[in-house]
């Protein structure tokens, strides 16, 4: 009776098993949307058109690049649960599914519960980027500075809720200071003060504050990886400098609704590391000095969860929260 009923089940999972297989020997039968929640421009944009050529040359459809700012990356999310979860339309996400939750009480969705991820693409470390008459030269002199003027001493962040501006109060909890945040709206602003003096320092992006950093009009205190950046081989890292440990990464990557077929998402994911493989997508990862992601749905999967459980708690101690 047993084997009967265990081979009865064996054989109703391997008949529904075969429709998804199908489906996703044909996948793609139509363009695919790839959903970006930002502006063009940006980071999440330049990232997705950096790979639609080379994906959409591997699918043998093309792939389509959507810009759908608005609400913080809300507006272009639920753009793409709304669509079938058919594969056919995908977001381009970078660390706000992991902080979506932890910034928006209210939002109407769980961005980990309703995204599953597909692949990374890569990350990039931040500098803390100074004016080049900052009197410091280190990272430990931008302590001893902050501990003395207190929530006096401001630093720029390119909006609330932005990776410059976790990354930031992040440090503020490990090392115990207290600055205040100046929003501006975007990275080029929150650069422009700091080189005007406007604000002192930046905990900007590496390959949106590269092109200043190599001019010379402004310098760094420190890169945010563990080791140090090949772009920058000459600015230590904020664990060098006494920051045991002090990490901060910006990342992006793509990913589907949650009930997107198995079968779809590895075929999917399949495609975006052969194209991560193209000479022209490695050139351009290399100019941006980003550290390419690949790999399994399931480390991308993993990478996003842990990023959560951090910028959870540094949210939480900071008391963030956006409408």
């Amino acid at each position: 009776m047993f084997t009967l009923r265990r081979s009865l089940l064996i054989s109703a999972a391997a008949a529904l098993a075969l429709p998804c297989a199908a489906f996703a020997q044909s996948f793609p039968t139509k363009p695919i949307r790839l959903v970006v929640p930002f502006p063009a421009g940006g980071p999440s944009d330049t990232t997705a058109r950096a790979i639609a050529t080379g994906l959409g040359q591997k699918l043998g459809q093309p792939v389509v690049v959507e810009n759908k700012p608005g609400a913080g990356a809300i507006v272009g999310s639920e753009a793409v649960l709304q669509q079938p979860a058919d594969g056919h339309t995908l977001l381009m996400a970078s660390n706000v599914v992991s902080t979506g939750k932890w910034l928006y009480p209210n939002m109407s969705f769980d961005p980990l519960r309703e995204f599953r991820a597909v692949a990374g693409v890569f990350k990039s470390p931040h500098q803390v980027v100074v004016a080049p008459g900052f009197k410091g030269k280190g990272i430990q002199d931008l302590i001893k500075m902050a501990k003395e003027k207190g929530e006096a001493m401001n630093y720029a962040s390119s909006g609330a809720g932005t990776m410059p501006h976790l990354g930031a109060e992040r440090f503020k909890q490990v090392v115990g200071v207290s600055m205040t945040p100046i929003p501006y709206r975007g990275s080029a602003p929150a650069l422009t003060a700091v080189l005007s003096g406007e604000v002192p320092v930046y905990f900007d992006i590496e390959f949106s504050a590269q092109s200043m950093l190599k001019s010379g009009k402004l310098r760094s205190l420190g890169v945010t990886s563990l080791e140090r950046s090949p772009q920058f081989p000459n600015v230590p890292t904020l664990d060098e400098q006494g920051v045991k440990g002090f990490e901060l990464y910006s990342w992006f990557g793509i990913v589907a609704r949650t009930d997107t077929p198995e079968a779809i998402v590895q075929k999917l994911n399949a495609s975006i590391n052969e194209a991560m493989q193209e000479a022209d997508f490695k050139a351009r990862l290399e100019a941006l000095g980003a550290q390419p992601i690949g790999g399994s749905p399931a480390v991308f999967q993993k990478m996003i969860e842990s990023d959560s459980a951090v910028w959870g708690e540094v949210i939480k101690k900071a008391k963030i929260q956006l409408d």
